[in-house]
C-alpha cells in the first residue's frame, strides 16, 4: 500500500524524463514533484502534502542551463521527497537558500494603494479676540504678556516623562494591527516630541533627531504609521538543489507539479541571461493597478489580483514582475560602521553586522550559508547582463501545459520591478455622518472581499462578518496558504486532478472533520467542504481548517479587487461646528478640500456668529492690571493690542485634525 503511494510520483517522473529526453533534447527543465511521505510514516495525520510555492533560478548559457530549484512545503519537510525531472544526466549540487531571498527581495513587485479620506473639512472655525497687552504693578513692558506660563507644563504630563504605554495628550492612536510580520500603529499628533517619546516607550526605534522632520507633517494634518517586527518572526526553508545540464531553453514541467500542488500555487522563474525572456505561446498578463487595495484588516490583495488576472487571461499566463539589471545583495548600515576598517570595534563580537566586509567575515560565517549566498548572487550579477522574473499562479486543474521560455533580445526600455499603485477611499472618522447608512454598510461588507479570491465561486460574507466563498456547482472549498503566507480559501473541482486513492488505500480524512453547516469531501488526501448553495466557506483560525457558515450576504463577484470606489458617491454631512466657549465666535473656515452636505447637525444657530466684547486687562489679570497706553493697537473689536491670536490658523488646523482630513471630492473651493 505505502510503497505504491510513494511510486505514484516516481512513475510520472520517469515517464516525463523519458519523453522530454527523446522529443525535446535542447530544453532545460526543472520543477518539483512531492511524493507522499515515507511508508512507515503513513497515518491519518501524515500521508499527503501540498506544495505551496516554487522558485527557480535559471542560468542560461550557450550550451547549458543551471536550474536552482527551491520549493516551500506544507507539512514536515523531513517526511517528503523532492523529485526533479531533467532531459539528460545532470550535475547536482546543493544551492544557496539565502540567495533566493536576496534575489526575491531585489526583484519583488511594488504594489500598494494610496489613501484618500473622503471626510469633509470643517465649514466653520472659532475666532477669538487677541489677548490684551496689560501692565501689572512693579513690572516693566519687558515682562508684558508672558501669560504666566513660565515653567508651566502645558501638556499636563507633570514633567516626569515616564511612559505608560498609553498615548499622551496630543497623540491620537487611530489604528493598531498586525500586518504580516509587523506590528503597526497608525496615529496622528500635534507635537512631534510627544509622539517620539511615546513611540520609544512602546518599543519603536526612533530618536529625538526625527522630531524637527516630523513636525512639518504634523502641521500639515497628516497621520503616521509606525511598524516593528512581531516577536519571533522568521522563515524556515529547505535548501535548494542546483541542476546543471545540456539545454538551451528553460522549461517548467507543470503537469508533474499538479500531483501535489495547492490551489493558486505561485511559480516564479528568475532567468539570468544576456537578454530578456518571455514565455513561448503563452500570454503575458497585464495587471490593473486600480484593483490594488487592502482589506479592512490591512492585508494587501496583490497576490489575489495576480491569481485572478492570470485566470482572466486564459489560465496559462505569466506576469513579468521584473526585467532589468541583475540585482546584488544590499545591506542596511544604519550604524555607519561598515567601512573598509573596523573603526567601531565590532569585529569578533559574535554578531554579523557587516556581511560585505572582510573584517566581519568570521562573525557572518556563523550564519549558515550567508556568505556563500552573497558570493553566489554577486557572481550571477557578474556573469549575466539581464534578469527576468516571470511569475504565474496556477491550480492543479490548470497545470495542463509545460511552459517554455525563450530569449526576446535586449530591449531598449526595461521596466525594472513591476510597480502598481492603486487608490483607496475611506470614510473612517466620519462614519456616523454618512447620509445613506445602508449603502455604506453594504460597501463595508464588500471590502471584506478585497483580499479574497474564490475563482469558480462568489465571495460572500457570513454571519461572522468574515469573507468566504460560495462555490459553484461541481466545486468545493479548500483552504491553502496564499502567496503572502496567510491562510485563505478558494473553490476547487470536487474531483481532483490526481486521485491518490486509485492506487493507495488512504485513511478517511473526513472522519471527525467538521465542516460546520456543510459536508466534508475527501480530495487528494485532504478534507474539503461542500457548503451548499448560499453558504460561506471560510478559513477558521481556531480550527485551522476550512468550515461552512450560513446567513451570508453576497458581494457579486469572485473578489480580489478594490471595492472603495462607490464611496465617492456617498453624501456626508459636514462636520458639526466646534464649540467656541463664551469668548469666541464662529467664522467661515474657508478650508480647501471636500465639503459635505449642510445637514441639521452641521448648521449652527445664528447667535453663534455674534462677536462678544473683547476681554479687559482687569478680567484677565485682576483689578490692579491696566491696559498699556501706547496709542491705538491692531486687533479685533478695538480695546487692547494684539500679541497673537488664540484662534485663527491654529484653531483651523485643530479643527482639521478633529473633524477630518483634506483630500479632494465633490464640491471644491
Amino acid at each position: 500500500m505505502a510503497g505504491t503511494a510513494t511510486g505514484v510520483c516516481a512513475l510520472s517522473v520517469a515517464a516525463l524524463v523519458f519523453s522530454t529526453a527523446t522529443l525535446m533534447p535542447s530544453r532545460a527543465e526543472a520543477c518539483g514533484c512531492l511524493s507522499p511521505p515515507d511508508p512507515v510514516a503513513l497515518d491519518t495525520n501524515n500521508f499527503a502534502v501540498n506544495q505551496q510555492a516554487e522558485q527557480i533560478i535559471f542560468e542560461v548559457g550557450e550550451e547549458t542551463v543551471s536550474a536552482h530549484v527551491q520549493i516551500r512545503y506544507a507539512g514536515d519537510p523531513e517526511q517528503f521527497a523532492w523529485i526533479v525531472p531533467v532531459p539528460n544526466v545532470p550535475e547536482l549540487e546543493i544551492s544557496h537558500t539565502i540567495a533566493f531571498g536576496m534575489v526575491d527581495e531585489g526583484t519583488s513587485p511594488i504594489a500598494y494603494a494610496g489613501y484618500e479620506s473622503l471626510c469633509p473639512v470643517p465649514e466653520f472655525t472659532c475666532e477669538y479676540h487677541p489677548a490684551p497687552e496689560c501692565e501689572l504693578p512693579g513690572e516693566t513692558s519687558d515682562t508684558w504678556n508672558d501669560g504666566g506660563t513660565t515653567g508651566a507644563d502645558p501638556g499636563g504630563t507633570g514633567g516626569d516623562g515616564e511612559g505608560t504605554g498609553e498615548p499622551p495628550g496630543g497623540v491620537d492612536v487611530i489604528d493598531m494591527q498586525t500586518v504580516g510580520d509587523y506590528e503597526t500603529v497608525t496615529f496622528s499628533a500635534d507635537d512631534a516630541a510627544l509622539a517620539v517619546d511615546w513611540l520609544q516607550e512602546n518599543g519603536f526605534i526612533v530618536n529625538e533627531t526625527m522630531t524637527p522632520y516630523m513636525q512639518p507633517y504634523i502641521d500639515g494634518g497628516m497621520v503616521f504609521v509606525a511598524a516593528k517586527l512581531v516577536a519571533g518572526a522568521g522563515v524556515d526553508s529547505i535548501k535548494p538543489l542546483k541542476i546543471t545540464y545540456a539545454g538551451t531553453q528553460p522549461m517548467i514541467p507543470l503537469q508533474l507539479t499538479a500531483v501535489a500542488a495547492e490551489p493558486h500555487m505561485t511559480v516564479s522563474a528568475f532567468i539570468y541571461a544576456d537578454e530578456s525572456y518571455a514565455p513561448v505561446d503563452h500570454p503575458l498578463a497585464q495587471l490593473d493597478a486600480a484593483r490594488i487595495a487592502s482589506d479592512p484588516s490591512g492585508r494587501n490583495n496583490y497576490p489575489m489580483v495576480l491569481a485572478a488576472s492570470i485566470d482572466e487571461a486564459g489560465g496559462d499566463a505569466f506576469v513579468m514582475e521584473y526585467e532589468g539589471t541583475p540585482v546584488r545583495p544590499g545591506f542596511s548600515d544604519e550604524s555607519g560602521c561598515c567601512g573598509s576598517s573596523d573603526w567601531c570595534g565590532i569585529a569578533d563580537d559574535a554578531q554579523c553586522q557587516c556581511p560585505d566586509s572582510e573584517w566581519d567575515g568570521g562573525d557572518c560565517a556563523q550564519i549558515d550559508g550567508l556568505l556563500e549566498s552573497i558570493e553566489f548572487t554577486n557572481r550571477l550579477a557578474d556573469d549575466y547582463s539581464v534578469l527576468t522574473r516571470l511569475t504565474t499562479r496556477l491550480s492543479p486543474e490548470e497545470m495542463t501545459f509545460d511552459p517554455m521560455f525563450e530569449g526576446v533580445g535586449v530591449r531598449e526600455e526595461v521596466q525594472g520591478a513591476l510597480r502598481l499603485e492603486g487608490l483607496e477611499y475611506s470614510l473612517l472618522g466620519c462614519d456616523p455622518d454618512v447620509i445613506d447608512q445602508a449603502a455604506y454598510a453594504e460597501n463595508l461588507l464588500q471590502q471584506e472581499c478585497t483580499a479574497m479570491y474564490c475563482g469558480e465561486g462568489s465571495c460572500v460574507v457570513g454571519s461572522s462578518g468574515k469573507a468566504g466563498c460560495d462555490c459553484n456547482d461541481g466545486f468545493v472549498a479548500k483552504s491553502f496558504t496564499d502567496y503572502d503566507g496567510a491562510k485563505s480559501v478558494t473553490c476547487v473541482p470536487e474531483v481532483g486532478t490526481v486521485d491518490l486513492g486509485l492506487t493507495t488505500d488512504l485513511p478517511d480524512v473526513c472522519d471527525g472533520f467538521d465542516c460546520g453547516s456543510g459536508d466534508c469531501v475527501a480530495l487528494g488526501g485532504f478534507p474539503t467542504c461542500d457548503c451548499g448553495t448560499g453558504n460561506s466557506a471560510l478559513f477558521d483560525e481556531t480550527l485551522a481548517a476550512v468550515t461552512c457558515e450560513g446567513d451570508t450576504k453576497a458581494v457579486g463577484d469572485a473578489g480580489a479587487r478594490n471595492y472603495t470606489g462607490p464611496l465617492v458617491d456617498l453624501e456626508v454631512c459636514a462636520p458639526a461646528p466646534p464649540t467656541c466657549g463664551d469668548s469666541g465666535w464662529l467664522v467661515e473656515a474657508n478650508n480647501t478640500g471636500i465639503h459635505g452636505v449642510m445637514c441639521e447637525s452641521s448648521t449652527p444657530a445664528e447667535e453663534r456668529f455674534e462677536i462678544p466684547d473683547p476681554p479687559t486687562c482687569e478680567e484677565v489679570y485682576g483689578e490692579t492690571a491696566t491696559a498699556v497706553d501706547d496709542g491705538p493697537q491692531p486687533g479685533v473689536g478695538g480695546g487692547c493690542s494684539s500679541t497673537g491670536s488664540a484662534g485663527g490658523i491654529g484653531s483651523g488646523l485643530l479643527s482639521l485634525l478633529l473633524f477630518g482630513t483634506f483630500r479632494l471630492r465633490r464640491r471644491r473651493r
